[in-house]
Formats: C-alpha cells, sequence, structure tokens
C-alpha cells in the first residue's frame, strides 16, 4: 500500500507507537485470518507471537513477523507486516501485510493427518481482506494520526495472490495447484503462477465497503488476467 502523505517528511516511527503495534498484532485483522485458516481444518493454530522482522525496525520502519511451525519445527505459514517511511529509493510511505505458506507439508502436518493445503477461493479472500484492513489502518497509526495527514497523491492498494516457493528446475508452481480457482471459471490464456490488481481508495473505510471493493477488485483481476467466465456472485 502506497500512503503518499504531504508530511512524510516529518514522520517518524517512536518508540510508544512501536510498543502499542507490538500489543495490537496478535489482535489484528491479519493474525486473525490466519487463526482461521488453521480453525477451518479443525485445528487451532493462533497467530499471537509477534517477532521483530528482517526489514528492520527504526526510526524510518517498523518490520514484524509471526510463524506457525510445523511438528518437527519447520515453518509452515508467516504472517508479515511492514510500514517503511520514505527513503532515497522510495519516494512515499509504504504498509505491507502478508501471509505465506511456506511449506505446505509442514501446513498440512501441523493441521492434522489427511488434509488437503489447496486454498479455497473463501479463504483467500478473508487473508486479502484482512491484510489490506491490516496494512490500511492498523500499520498507519505506528506513525501518529493518519486522520491529521494530508495527501499528496490518491493513495493505492496493490493486492496480489501469487505462488513464491519455486517448484522443480526454479519454477514457480502455477496458482491453480495452490488454489482452487474454479468459480472464476477457465483460463483461455493458461495458469499462471501471480494475479493482481490495484485499488485507488482512501486505506480506511468500513467492512462493508471494503468488503464491496474487494469483490469488485477481484473480478476486474480475474479478467485482466483471462478468467472472463469471473463474476461477484461467485466471490
Amino acid at each position: 500500500m502506497n500512503l503518499p502523505w504531504a508530511e512524510a517528511s516529518t514522520l517518524e516511527v517512536d518508540k510508544s507507537r512501536r510498543t502499542q503495534l507490538e500489543q495490537l498484532l496478535p489482535h489484528s485483522a491479519v493474525a486473525g485470518a490466519v487463526t482461521l485458516l488453521s480453525r477451518r481444518w479443525g485445528a487451532e493454530l493462533p497467530a499471537a507471537r509477534w517477532e521483530r522482522g528482517s526489514l528492520g525496525n527504526w526510526g524510518r520502519s517498523a518490520s514484524y513477523t509471526c510463524t506457525i511451525a510445523g511438528p518437527d519445527g519447520t515453518p509452515a505459514v508467516t504472517a508479515s507486516v511492514m510500514l517503511a517511511l520514505p527513503t532515497t529509493m522510495e519516494s512515499t510511505v509504504v504498509a505491507c501485510a502478508d501471509v505465506l505458506i511456506e511449506n505446505p507439508e509442514a501446513w498440512a502436518a501441523a493441521l492434522g493427518a489427511g488434509w488437503n493445503t489447496q486454498l479455497g477461493l473463501d479463504e483467500v479472500q478473508a487473508v486479502l481482506l484482512a491484510a489490506w484492513e491490516t496494512a490500511g489502518e492498523l500499520l498507519p497509526d505506528v506513525v501518529g494520526d493518519p486522520a491529521s495527514l494530508t495527501w499528496a497523491a490518491p493513495p493505492t492498494t496493490e493486492l496480489r495472490i501469487t505462488s513464491e516457493q519455486p517448484a522443480g528446475k526454479g519454477v514457480l508452481p502455477v496458482l491453480d495447484t495452490l488454489v482452487d480457482l474454479g468459480p472464476i471459471g477457465p483460463n483461455d490464456n493458461g495458469p499462471r503462477p501471480k494475479l493482481a490488481v490495484t485499488i485507488t481508495a482512501a486505506p480506511a473505510m468500513d467492512r462493508a465497503e471494503r468488503q464491496r471493493l474487494l469483490r469488485g477488485a477481484l473480478v476486474h483481476m480475474a479478467h485482466a488476467f483471462g478468467y472472463v467466465d469471473a463474476e461477484t456472485d461467485v466471490l
């Protein structure tokens, strides 16, 4: 999410707001979405323990991760959040939240024997909604009161569904092997490892409006990537 505030150069991530973020992350929308993923399969694996992430924590950024491991300690699912203030390489404030299935086998083992870890489209929508809400409403508070800031340009959000872990010969697996895309119909261009769409909208909004925008954006995304039969009523 790009947050082009006019006052970005005066902002900072101070200790008190960082501490508040650390306290809120276990109860955040993205943490709830991760917990729900396991609960739908009959397990209870809460995203409760968040640690400082590898993307840096100082006065210009905040980064945290939560990892759910399999029985042998192998990372299975990771949730990550990050907010970074402008640098010489980036001219705007950036906020991100994502959920990554690190290892499907470890995830299946964590859930219990016999489970298929292919995600349903409804599960993907729930994760996207929660990640968008977290990036747009929780993370901006780490630099102060977003309502008191003014926009230098329209804020934008990119929603992505991607294959991140290469399979054999370094080739990314197609999304159809990881997510059941059946409800949006066939793709005449063949399966893909990534789907993405950009939304121009204020980051803070009520949940019903966010859900409405998400469904419309997903249909637009599906059409742009060749799923021409996708309709809002199947989402």
